[in-house]
């Protein structure tokens, strides 16, 4: 499988979305993420999207996951063959 295309919205300082981060380092996942906190367009954008005001949320070559965890997405990203189960 080709490499998923993420966004991640986080904000910086906030427990989840650093583990979100972790996360995608640990397996070498390449994202981008948008500071929801630093830039009003990224909030905006993300409440948009997954009609979500909480942070982290993740796109995942299209796929919408709100107001989530590392473990959480992690657990998607296996169950949907983006990463290989333990």
């Amino acid at each position: 499988m080709s490499k998923p295309k993420i966004i991640a919205w986080i904000k910086p300082y906030c427990p989840w979305c650093q583990g979100l981060v972790a996360m995608f380092k640990k397996h070498g996942l390449a994202f981008e993420a948008r500071d929801v906190i630093g830039d009003q367009r990224h909030l905006d954008e993300m409440v948009r999207v997954t009609k979500q005001s909480k942070a982290p949320c993740v796109d995942i070559d299209g796929n919408l996951l709100v107001d989530t965890s590392g473990d959480e997405a992690e657990a998607w990203m296996k169950e949907h063959g983006y990463l290989k189960a333990s």
